[in-house]
């Protein structure tokens, strides 16, 4: 084996270590027994699970994550799947526009676009959720639409083409032909946008409201104001486990294959 290749290997470790090891140390803490952040813990127990599920703010919040980062995974799958057909199949100004629109949302700090968005929806006095949504929809979209592209670029429009000779209009050619040869690109899409939405803090921290705060919102504010922070490591191991089972139903669908290509 050569040094270069060993080399690669000892950055590819080190950089899981530092990546994954966070996780792990909140995923163990929040199951301590103790009564103040210690690691190794002091004995385990689900007992800060109950205590976050016993504060409504939390279980409110975690509700609303759930069904915003399910909703927007729907909505910007869609709107990406739209866009990336339309990208892929067409080439001049226009749809070189609306590429550089969808992927704009990467570009811009999330401050900067929270803050934008927050005194457009002012303007055009618009309720907390909805505004909520739109970002959530905004911010989500770009990797959708990557995923989505990705797929798309490599489908051989010859099978549509086929399709529609034998009396299949463009749209059932599409549903009946193309989607399901996309599929694993359209499901992938969707599984980076709900797990992006999930765990929005920089955006939403402008647009949220009484009543309307999300999970890292929640978890944010707890802390501000000494909350005890094992409630939030129970919080962090939540949207973990929510993250990962999403993981597994995607991958049993889709492969663990196609979905790292994606």
């Amino acid at each position: 084996m050569s040094i270069g290749s060993l080399l690669l290997r000892f950055v590819v470790l080190i950089a899981m270590i530092l990546i994954l090891a966070p996780i792990v140390i909140v995923l163990v803490v929040a199951f301590s027994a103790g009564e103040s952040l210690s690691f190794p813990p002091q004995g385990f127990s689900l007992r800060w699970f109950v205590a976050f599920f016993q504060i409504s703010e939390m279980r409110n919040a975690f509700i609303l994550s759930i069904g915003l980062a399910l909703a927007s995974a729907c909505a910007s799958t869609l709107l990406g799947l739209m866009g990336g057909v339309y990208v892929t199949r067409h080439r001049n100004r226009f749809a070189t526009l609306l590429e550089t629109l969808i992927i704009a949302p990467l570009v811009f700090p999330a401050i900067i676009l929270g803050l934008a968005l927050l005194l457009l929806f002012r303007t055009v006095h618009m309720g907390i959720l909805p505004g909520l949504f739109i970002a959530h929809v905004v911010i989500c979209l770009p990797y959708a639409f990557r995923a989505i592209t990705t797929s798309l670029h490599s489908f051989d429009t010859t099978y549509e083409e086929a399709g529609q000779s034998l009396g299949a209009g463009p749209i059932r050619s599409f549903i009946q032909i193309t989607l399901p040869i996309i599929w694993p690109g359209v499901l992938s899409g969707w599984l980076f946008a709900f797990i992006v939405s999930f765990g929005e803090l920089n955006t939403a921290l402008f647009l949220t409201g009484p009543g309307v705060v999300t999970l890292p919102i929640e978890m944010f504010s707890y802390l501000q104001f000494q909350g005890n922070q094992l409630v939030v490591a129970a919080a962090s191991a939540l949207q973990v486990f929510i993250i990962v089972l999403a993981l597994l139903l995607v991958e049993r669908f889709v492969g663990a294959r196609q979905l790292v290509q994606r």
